[in-house]
């Protein structure tokens, strides 16, 4: 029995997506390091190279209508294999959420409110999140559509301000970088943020319906990459082969903006979006985090671990790296490595599994 009672449409679903992948946009300066100027072209590689793993996620979903990723785990490798390989995946989902509430804190704690205590500005943003959470799923599904809104908005307004510091010969020349940062920084975008579209198969539990999920999935991931996609492009356009030596690319281009003295420091106004967007993404993976535990104990709700996750995550947030260089280092190396099985293996395995087995 699902645990969750809430049900979304495939409408929220397309934008939830949409809105989990725009949060991710502080992340592609973890790319930007190793591609440099043909970032863009990398995130371009890497949706191709996730697009048939993300369609195994919408149609391994599919298949088990109405069933969560411990469920379906349940059932396709039995009761024991199968919660052995929900605790990687709850591993995975606890990992990733402190790494991006982290994220968090170092963005405030560097550019937007450097004299405030690092541990405070996680703890608030997480115990935001828990209350999002204890709200239910269909809650965050109807804010999504404003949170993806306010983001095209302000990215695509940023890039237009800043057309007159653009210099496009900064893309050139192409395919001047070694195949082996390439095959990298691949590997880091179809991973970070394409491949933890993963943790949707727990989200994804409760469609009201699947009729056109695979059209609609798709559509959202769409609008997700073309806004990583305009990022980047705009952060090379304007800081070229200097974008590499900075901690935050966006934030040092829409510095440059000065419209009359009148529209100046926009870079706040980046900082809030961003906030917003990794707080939609966040407040999926606790979700996904408090459900998958909650389901793999038997328990009858998952509202009474959310405050105590969400504690749980502002510690190792707060631990788990020296500064932001050993993160982007850990992220770039370690994190691409242990989430492979998860993301690229174990759901087509689960289909091809589920289709030999003529399962559910």
């Amino acid at each position: 029995m699902n645990i969750e009672k809430g049900k979304i449409t495939g409408q929220q679903l397309l934008f939830l997506i949409a809105g989990f992948v725009q949060g991710s946009v502080l992340l592609t300066d973890f790319t930007a390091g190793i591609t440099e100027h043909q970032t863009w072209m990398v995130i371009l590689a890497g949706l191709a190279v996730s697009t048939p793993f993300f369609l195994s996620y919408v149609m391994l979903a599919k298949r088990f209508m109405g069933m969560n990723l411990v469920q379906i785990n349940d059932m396709v490798y039995g009761r024991f294999l199968g919660k052995i390989i929900s605790l990687y995946y709850i591993f995975f989902f606890m990992l990733t959420l402190s790494f991006n509430i982290r994220d968090v804190g170092e963005l405030y704690i560097t550019f937007l409110m450097p004299d405030t205590p690092f541990i405070l500005l996680l703890a608030v943003f997480a115990a935001t999140c828990a209350y999002a959470v204890s709200r239910g799923i269909e809650v965050l599904a109807r804010v999504s559509h404003l949170f993806v809104f306010i983001g095209i908005f302000v990215i695509i307004s940023t890039f237009i301000l800043l057309i007159d510091q653009t210099d496009f010969s900064n893309f050139l020349p192409f395919f001047e970088l070694p195949f082996v940062k390439i095959f990298q920084g691949i590997h880091i975008v179809s991973t970070i943020p394409f491949g933890e579209t993963v943790v949707f198969l727990v989200i994804m539990g409760s469609l009201s319906n699947t009729e056109h999920v695979v059209k609609r999935t798709y559509f959202g991931l769409l609008i997700g990459a073309t806004v990583l996609i305009i990022v980047a492009v705009r952060n090379i356009a304007v800081l070229g082969k200097t974008q590499t030596i900075w901690t935050s690319m966006s934030f040092q281009s829409t510095r440059l903006i000065d419209i009359g003295t009148v529209l100046t420091r926009m870079d706040f106004l980046v900082g809030i979006v961003q906030t917003v967007l990794i707080f939609l993404k966040c407040s999926l993976f606790l979700y996904a985090l408090a459900v998958s535990l909650s389901q793999l104990f038997g328990l009858k709700s998952y509202l009474p671990l959310v405050l105590p996750l969400a504690g749980i995550e502002v510690i190792i947030a707060a631990t788990v790296f020296q500064s932001p260089v050993d993160h982007a280092m850990i992220t770039q190396n370690a994190g691409i490595i242990y989430s492979v099985p998860l993301i690229f293996i174990m759901p087509l395995l689960s289909l091809l599994i589920a289709k030999i087995r003529d399962l559910p």
